[in-house]
């Protein structure tokens, strides 16, 4: 167990990660990043990472020393900080930073001795992190990925830091986590294929890690999809249903094929708009009066906005609101939540999002349940 001063924290960003959420992507690995460049798609991480480090040093930085990746990796996003225990790492990374540099920074991590490993990416950048410290050190990862289906992810950046400082003053834990990543390139072809890359040693302290995302059984998903199209659906208005095997029930029920992963949008029985990227999902705003957004939760994870549906920018919930966002879920995963989670990339837009939500989850049957930021630990503990 770390104790004060002596508590040696290695820390890297994955500058690229989350960057294809709001173009429609579900990645950023080999040729997506660049797909997701010429989409007008911008970076995500290094605000995540600024949140964490301010988060940090809020709370109790002077008992960290930080061992820093250099440049975009890492040093580059202490400008705004008053950190003052640091050392930036010299080794160069490429102008597109690569799963090579995050490995070489992980291995110097290790030689320098450090007791833990902090990371900002998804589920991709997990993998690197395990693979290079061989599970020889617990680490802990800021989420910033399109997905996030690991164990190992602390809620949010703030959550982060409030886990390592735990750590640090001997009050948090070290448990097992699982590393887990989908294939990017089928999921593209709207396939879902989940693998395991191994356990690892993490961080925990007091609800503030996330579980490995679970998936919810489909026996329910048609009583869910009957209340909908009876209760809720209606001419006239467009429907924006999110990813999920739930929401898919529900346009299937319509007689449309919807994409599995993706935002598709329906008016009078019709699909108008498949796998939409943000600024097509601006548009239909834009245009119709009477919209709405359909969405599923994370099974076991409990995130209602920020993982898996970043087509919804913050500017997209702003002018929305919480009255046009419509909750389903399997029953099954509706039973093990305690509360949802929202984490949209705006802090503001967090808080006015939070609040009960009434939730579908059979024919006949809704509950309510309370959504929480995800920035706000204290919230959650």
């Amino acid at each position: 167990m770390c104790q004060v001063a002596k508590c040696r924290i290695g820390f890297l960003v994955n500058p690229i990660a989350g960057m294809g959420g709001a173009v429609g992507l579900k990645g950023t690995d080999g040729r997506l990043y660049v797909e997701a460049l010429e989409r007008g798609a911008k970076p995500v991480a290094p605000a995540r990472a600024v949140r964490f480090l301010d988060r940090l040093q809020m709370i109790g930085s002077s008992d960290v020393e930080l061992a820093l990746a250099g440049g975009i990796m890492g040093c580059d996003y202490l400008s705004s900080t008053l950190l003052r225990k640091h050392v930036c790492l010299d080794i160069p990374a490429s102008n597109i930073t690569t799963r090579e540099d995050t490995l070489r920074v992980v291995r110097e991590f290790i030689r320098l001795k450090v007791d833990a490993i902090v990371f900002v990416g998804g589920d991709g950048t997990a993998r690197d992190v395990l693979e290079a410290s061989n599970s020889l050190v617990p680490i802990l990862g800021v989420p910033s990925g399109v997905k996030v289906y690991s164990s190992v992810f602390a809620i949010s950046p703030e959550a982060a830091a409030e886990i390592l400082l735990d750590y640090c003053r001997g009050e948090g834990v070290i448990e097992v986590g699982e590393v887990v990543d989908v294939d990017e390139y089928s999921l593209q072809r709207d396939i879902l294929s989940i693998r395991s890359f191994g356990k690892a040693y993490t961080l925990s302290s007091k609800n503030l890690r996330v579980s490995t995302k679970e998936f919810g059984s489909t026996e329910d998903l048609e009583s869910v999809a009957e209340h909908f199209i009876e209760e809720v659906y209606r001419p006239g208005a467009v429907f924006i249903f999110g990813p999920g095997s739930t929401t898919k029930a529900i346009v299937s029920k319509l007689g449309i094929d919807k994409t599995l992963l993706g935002f598709d949008a329906v008016l009078n029985g019709e699909l108008i708009g498949k796998d939409l990227t943000a600024r097509e999902i601006e548009k239909i705003v834009k245009e119709f009066k009477d919209v709405y957004i359909v969405l599923s939760v994370i099974g076991g994870q409990g995130y209602l906005i920020g993982r898996g549906n970043q087509q919804l920018t913050p500017e997209i919930l702003k002018t929305l609101g919480r009255d046009r966002i419509i909750v389903v879920s399997s029953r099954s995963k509706f039973s093990k939540l305690r509360y949802l989670l929202i984490d949209s990339g705006d802090l503001e837009v967090d808080r006015d999002l939070s609040g009960y939500y009434r939730v579908i989850v059979e024919y006949g049957e809704t509950y309510l349940i309370k959504a929480l930021p995800a920035s706000d630990p204290a919230a959650l503990r």
